[in-house]
């Protein structure tokens, strides 16, 4: 602790050692007098704690660090003035929203947190400033901040805290089933001496924002999400060889990232062993009755490729979502969708110009099928209208807009259509002639003229690209309706996007 003053406490420095911490750099400045330099009285009087202002004797002072003036008391003060060091390493924020940092000391009203209950050390604000560190936290917990403000959440959440002194003190409650032996108490920094930064996560709590850096925009809520009761009883899974990255699963909870699988492979997860190719569809349940925080997969064909996904529910798990080379397809809550009987996919021609391939299939079509459900409340026959193929069925492509049209979907002619035969006009063909499936490709060189007739509402592919191109939903519907149209619709297909050609 460096010799004592005279008897007092113990001081950090001996006799005559510099007292003052830093100017513009390593250089210390201020001498002590007699006495301890702990902040403590001994006999003399206090040190100098900083030198006068540092002098920056260069032109870039964004990057210079000046000393604050000593403080002083019965008479006696630190002298000198720090030196100005231009080799100052400031830290790498990357695009990150620096709340407030040494050149930047405004310090923050307030601050939204995310409980996270994997506890992370921070990237700037080490161990002597915020003793919030790694490690377990409960997923679900009482939070009291400040001893003032009290906040009941789960591993996940998100809330706003109102910082008011150099330390913002956090007590750690667990309500949930899991055991902790003790309350957890501990502090992050929040005045600036060391940063708070967008994305750094201080123990368990994830910075997400600040009045001036707000928050991003939180994606559109799904249909339908795995964790809306909380964790799943089971997890049904599509293996894809190529693995993408996750949409709500960030890296450090789903090692499962993009990058190519085996083709075919055993996978062993909790406990159960599954023999996947490129499109298997398979259900996980728990082993020991509910699902851990990481579920592991491990690759009989490749153990250098064995990953987990997060699955506690502090991020998201939703269907239609990737993980790696797993598509979430559902859970007991989230039953997978109907399939669809018809597709469409964008692409382009041997000349350049866009077109749509279009895959159907209805030939057995079932009043549970995915469908617009656009009738009218004044016919009886709807939605009991017979779902036989016929050649008068047509393929049509509306703006994606048409869906909420009011009173009715869907309620005016398509932008473009074709017969399912699709080269000519099939509609009184012999009802055993019917095309209940097929892949057609509607192109503007090939479709029939009076699927694209410029009278009314019809248009071309290239009409539609010019005018801005846009989305675009696919039906298969018959050619009648109650008061068509609407029409009487058969299949609502998936969304494209025609790209905008209008420059």
């Amino acid at each position: 602790a460096g010799k004592k003053g005279y008897g007092d406490y113990a001081g950090k420095k001996g006799y005559g050692d510099y007292a003052g911490k830093k100017g513009c750099s390593d250089d210390y400045s201020g001498k002590k007098g007699y006495g301890d330099y702990s902040g403590k009285k001994g006999y003399g009087d206090y040190a100098g704690k900083k030198g006068y202002d540092g002098e920056c004797y260069e032109p870039d002072i964004d990057t210079c660090v000046t000393g604050k003036k000593g403080s002083y008391v019965n008479g006696k003060k630190g002298s000198g003035r720090g030196k100005g060091n231009w080799n100052i390493e400031l830290p790498d924020y990357g695009d990150s929203c620096v709340i407030c940092d040494k050149q930047n000391k405004n310090k923050p009203t307030e601050l939204i947190l995310q409980y996270m209950a994997d506890g992370q050390n921070s990237a700037f604000q080490p161990a002597g400033k915020a003793t919030c560190r790694e490690g377990d936290y409960p997923e679900i917990a009482r939070i009291v901040v400040d001893e003032t403000y009290v906040y009941e959440i789960e591993d996940g959440d998100m809330f706003k805290i109102f910082p008011s002194g150099a330390n913002t003190y956090f007590e750690i409650v667990p309500t949930g089933p899991a055991v902790f032996d003790d309350d957890i108490n501990c502090y992050i920094h929040t005045s600036c001496s060391v940063p708070i930064v967008v994305g750094d996560q201080i123990g368990p709590f994830l910075v997400v924002g600040d009045d001036e850096c707000e928050p991003p925009e939180e994606p559109e809520c799904p249909s339908c999400e795995v964790c809306d009761t909380g964790r799943p009883e089971m997890l049904t899974l599509k293996y894809n060889s190529a693995g993408v990255n996750s949409e709500y699963q960030p890296e450090k909870k789903a090692s499962c990232r993009a990058g190519m699988y085996p083709a075919s492979t055993m996978l062993t997860v909790e406990g159960d062993t599954f023999d996947v190719v490129d499109g298997t569809t398979f259900t996980i349940t728990p082993q020991f009755g509910s699902f851990s925080a990481e579920t592991d997969f491990k690759f009989s064909a490749a153990s250098d490729m064995d990953c987990y996904i997060h699955t506690s529910c502090s991020v998201p798990i939703v269907p239609g979502d990737q993980i790696g080379p797993f598509e979430v397809i559902g859970d007991e809550d989230c039953p997978p969708p109907p399939d669809r009987c018809i597709e469409a996919e964008i692409g382009v021609g041997d000349d350049g110009e866009t077109i749509v391939t279009v895959t159907f299939d209805y030939a057995n079509l079932t009043p549970d099928r995915k469908w617009a459900e656009n009738c009218d409340s004044r016919d009886d026959d709807c939605p009991d209208f017979d779902l036989t193929p016929l050649p008068s069925d047509w393929v049509g492509f509306y703006p994606c807009e048409d869906k909420n049209m009011e009173p009715i979907g869907f309620s005016r002619e398509p932008s473009f259509w074709a017969y399912t035969c699709y080269d000519r006009n099939c509609r009184r063909d012999p009802p055993e002639s019917a095309t209940s499936d097929a892949t057609i490709v509607f192109d503007d060189d090939t479709m029939p003229s009076f699927g694209t007739a410029p009278t009314g509402s019809y248009k071309s592919i290239a009409q539609i690209e010019a005018a801005g191109g846009g989305c675009y939903v696919v039906l298969l519907n018959k050619i009648d309706g109650f008061s068509a149209p609407p029409y009487y619709n058969l299949c609502e297909g998936n969304e494209i996007m025609f790209p905008d050609k209008s420059g």
